[in-house]
């Protein structure tokens, strides 16, 4: 498991939802959502809305489909939580997502929208194999929403545990 110091109380990890596929001209962090990707990112910002799952912060990797993903989310809760777009999250390795989230602790809680396989590696690290395999047996879905919440210090220092986890139906 890994460390976050400091640390925020609790942490989205949001991947992107699904975005189109690429034609030949385009870059690929120039990628918008898909029919799909866009509903699925609508329907899971609403879910995030009736569970209360409100984020203090919104750090997004400024990839399209990443954007895209966030801004659904910023626009449903209502309370709109601050937002900011990262360049360095687009292919992102896990320290990249760590380093942000301990940058970030003063905003309690914090929501993380990025790329696999880093948004997948990230959960992995902080909830360990056998909470991450019952969430997602399948590997963490496009619009998929880990609810990670601080779990006090061990002797390894933060322990985090996954309180819920969101995918698209």
């Amino acid at each position: 498991m890994s460390t976050i110091n400091p640390h925020p109380d609790r942490i989205y990890l949001l991947r992107h939802a699904q975005a189109v596929w690429p034609e030949p001209t385009m870059r690929d962090y120039d990628r918008p959502l898909s029919k799909r990707g866009v509903d699925d990112a609508a329907e899971l910002a609403g879910r995030m809305k009736e569970s209360g799952y409100v984020p203090g912060l919104i750090l997004s990797s400024s990839a399209m489909r990443c954007r895209q993903t966030a801004d659904a989310a910023y626009r449903t809760l209502g309370r709109a939580p601050e937002c900011r777009f990262v360049d360095d999250f687009y292919q992102a390795a896990p320290v990249t997502y760590l380093e942000a989230l301990a940058e970030n602790a003063d905003a309690k809680t914090v929501l993380i929208c990025g790329h696999n396989p880093g948004i997948e590696e990230t959960l992995l690290m902080l909830v360990g194999a056998d909470a991450f395999n019952k969430a997602c047996p399948y590997g963490f879905p496009t619009a998929g929403m880990a609810v990670i919440d601080h779990a006090g210090n061990g002797s390894e220092g933060p322990q985090w545990v996954l309180s819920s986890f969101l995918a698209p139906n």
